[in-house]
Formats: C-alpha cells, sequence, structure tokens
C-alpha cells in the first residue's frame, strides 16, 4: 500500500519573481558555465541553494556554499520572495518541451511527499545502485538549510482513476506558470495547488494501491532517508508524523504519453587487446550475431531500433565502417538480463576487450547524440562505438519489481523535473 501525502510547500512568489527566471535543472547535471549562466539569470534563481558557488576564500561551516544556501532562503522567505502555503497540499505540475523527434510532448505530474525509509520499507522501489559522493553533498546541504529543493522523480502504475481526478484539476489559472531553456528547445511549466479535502482524499486514494518506481533521483531518496535518521536520533519525541519523516517526490503515470526515456550510448576508449575493427569485433563473437553494413552510425542506429521487438540489435561504428550488430530474442532470463544495455555488457563489450571492470573504471564515455558515435571514432576518442535503443518504463518496472538493479547510464528520463518548483522544509 503506497502513501502519498500532501505537504506543506514553500514556493516562488509571482508577485516578485517570474518562475522561468528562478527555475534550474537538477544539480547533477548542471556543468560550471551553465550554473554560472544561471547566477545570472536572476539574483534569486533556486540554483544558489541548490547548488552555489565555492570560493578560494570559503571556511567550512562558517562561510560557504552550504551555509550561503541557508541565508538565501532564509533571507528570500523574510522578503516574501518564498511563501509557504497552508495547509498541507499536493501539486499538479504540466511540462510541455519538445521531444528529440521534434513533436511537442506533456508529461502531467504530481508533487507530494513518501515516507523516507531504508529501500527494504519504502513506497518507492529503486532500479541502480547509488555513488556516495553525491549523497554526502546533498545531505550537507539539507543539514544547513532544513528543506528538499529538488523531488525524487518517480512513477507510478495502476492507480485507477487518477488521470481523470488531475485532468480536472489542471484547469483554469495556474499558480505559477513559465518558460525556460530546456535540453532541446524552450520547455513550458505550470503548476495548480490542489487542498481542498475531497480533491486530497481522491488523489491519496488512488495512489494507495499503486506501484511506485523510481526514474530519477536514487540518492536524493537515499539522502531524505539518512536525514530522517539523523533526526530521528536527535528528536526522539518528535511526532511520527514530522516534516523530516518524508521525501519530496514527483509522479507521473508510467503510461503517460509525455513520459521519455532516452537512449546513453557506449563509447569504448582506445586500450591494449580491445576489438580494433568490426571485422575484429564480429570475429570475437559467438556465430549467434551478424552484422547488417549501414551508412553510418546515425542509420544503423535507426535500423536497429526498428528490430527491438524480435531482437537485441546495437549500432556499432569502428573505422572499417559502420552496422547493425544483432542476435534473436531468447525467451527466459530475468529482466535485467534481458536488457539490450546488459546483453551488450556480456555478449559484447566483454569478448570485445572490455570487461565490468574496466567498465567501472571508466573505459567507456557516454553520448546520448546519434551522430556522436561517428565523430567519436573519427576524432580517436573512441575505436568502438555501440548505439542502442532506449528501456521503456515497462523494463524499469520489471526491474525493480525483481529486486534487480539496471547496467550503468540505462535510463535517462527527459525531461528532467526543474528544481525550485516548490520546496519541502523539513
Amino acid at each position: 500500500m503506497a502513501t502519498v501525502e500532501p505537504f506543506l510547500g514553500t514556493r516562488y512568489n509571482p508577485e516578485h519573481v517570474k518562475l522561468g527566471g528562478v527555475l534550474a535543472p537538477p544539480y547533477d547535471v548542471i556543468n560550471d558555465e551553465q550554473r554560472e549562466d544561471l547566477y545570472g539569470h536572476d539574483l534569486r534563481n533556486i540554483v544558489r541553494i541548490d547548488y552555489g558557488i565555492s570560493y578560494p576564500q570559503d571556511v567550512e561551516g562558517v562561510d560557504d556554499r552550504y551555509t550561503r544556501a541557508s541565508s538565501f532562503l532564509t533571507s528570500w522567505r523574510d522578503l516574501g520572495v518564498l511563501v509557504r502555503d497552508q495547509p498541507a497540499s499536493y501539486y499538479v505540475v504540466d511540462h510541455q518541451f519538445q521531444h528529440p523527434d521534434g513533436t511537442q510532448r506533456r508529461r502531467r505530474g504530481l508533487l507530494g511527499t513518501v515516507a523516507a525509509t531504508p529501500w527494504e520499507s519504502s513506497d518507492l522501489r529503486p532500479h541502480e545502485r547509488t555513488l556516495r559522493g553525491p549523497k554526502a553533498d546533498r545531505l550537507a546541504l539539507m543539514r544547513a538549510t532544513r528543506a528538499q529543493t529538488s523531488p525524487v522523480f518517480a512513477v507510478w502504475a495502476n492507480a485507477g482513476g487518477i488521470e481523470e481526478t488531475l485532468e480536472g484539476l489542471a484547469t483554469g489559472d495556474a499558480l505559477l506558470g513559465g518558460r525556460i531553456d530546456g535540453e532541446i528547445a524552450s520547455e513550458k511549466l505550470l503548476v495548480w495547488r490542489v487542498a481542498g479535502p475531497r480533491q486530497v482524499a481522491a488523489i491519496a486514494g488512488a495512489l494507495r494501491g499503486a506501484g511506485l518506481y523510481v526514474a530519477d533521483g536514487h540518492h536524493r531518496y537515499e539522502t531524505a532517508a539518512a536525514y530522517a535518521a539523523e533526526r530521528r536520533a536527535a528528536e526522539p519525541d518528535a511526532p511520527p508524523d514530522a516534516s523530516f519523516e518524508h521525501a519530496l517526490v514527483y509522479l507521473a503515470a508510467a503510461d503517460d504519453p509525455g513520459i521519455t526515456i532516452l537512449p546513453t550510448h557506449r563509447l569504448v576508449r582506445p586500450g591494449p587487446g580491445i576489438a580494433f575493427s568490426l571485422d575484429d569485433l564480429w570475429a570475437r563473437l559467438d556465430d549467434v550475431y551478424e552484422t547488417v553494413p549501414a551508412a553510418d552510425g546515425r542509420a544503423a542506429l535507426a535500423a536497429a531500433s526498428s528490430m527491438r521487438d524480435s531482437h537485441h540489435a546495437f549500432a556499432v561504428v569502428a573505422h572499417d565502417g559502420a552496422a547493425v550488430l544483432r542476435r534473436p530474442r531468447r525467451a527466459g532470463g530475468s529482466p535485467r538480463d534481458r536488457l539490450d544495455v546488459a546483453v551488450l555488457e556480456t555478449e559484447v563489450l566483454e569478448p570485445a576487450g572490455v570487461t565490468r571492470e574496466m567498465i567501472s573504471g571508466g573505459a567507456l564515455t557516454y553520448t546520448r547524440d546519434p551522430d556522436g558515435l561517428d565523430a567519436a571514432v573519427r576524432s580517436g576518442e573512441a575505436t568502438l562505438a555501440f548505439g542502442v535503443s532506449p528501456v521503456t518504463p515497462g523494463d524499469v518496472i520489471a526491474v525493480a519489481d525483481a529486486g534487480e538493479t539496471m547496467p550503468q547510464k540505462s535510463t535517462y528520463f527527459y525531461p528532467k523535473v526543474p528544481t525550485g518548483l516548490v520546496l519541502f522544509e523539513v
């Protein structure tokens, strides 16, 4: 039984700011140049709290990016730039964006909270492992600000009737709205607050029987759980429903037409013992694999995608050309073992001279650009380049339900949920 609760949201005041100028991508997809640009968009951009700049003269715990984040949050609240809604609410979010195929799409999401507990007792099911570094950084920020600025992105399955409920709520004038610069093109965000007891009960009831699956932000959830454990130990008399016991989540339907997962292609760095050509690669593989010549990496990738129902198929580029590498799908195996990216690792990359240990050590680089396959080989950045088809939400759910984890860089949910839509003070 899933419990998704409304919360006391802290949000930007449209009387003081334009939403498009104060939102930011999640910190883990921002480079230093983008962060500098966001600093220049608006003095109140959320990046100053969520991913502030460090300076050489910083003094840890006295004047550093975490203490500055706390000061910004406090001053913006005092100035009315940020306001806190009462009573506890859900927020419906429409995210309009351009798909890589050029079409315009819309993803409808819901902001709420779930209990922040270890995975074994969580209402959310994960599909990947996390790294220690990002969690340490996020925990330091949460300790300093006592706020969650960026939600965990999750999808629901089997939440009967909720789409109709949300459709009826996402009407009329939005509470907040604005445009941001997206990864591909301009994106539009609209936010409606839901605080009526009847509507709140309808949403909570519809989600109670749903399965909830993390799409993006595993480390944000684990940080919230670690923070909850810290506060629980320090405040043993706190009520069981204290705000710090919860994690901020953005939820969308797994079958929403706007749910988009982009593939992440693999580039093999040059190195000793690694296959150096298409012929060399094919000679190392099981006889069940066959190659189909293609004009270039993009053409090979399109052909491979058209075969995915019946074959494990990959685009491959080397100095001697491009091709589709394929073998028929077989029955059986775990949900993880049936993933194209898992098959690529065990049946293609390993014979090509790239072991899992080498992958963990940085033998691969990655791109989401189909043209990047040919470009990487031409430049010498890669000896071999492999293009993969995207996983589906069904793949993510199956792996999570089986208690398995996906290989690194298996999913890239697009577009990212902007940071700063609504904050959750804990």
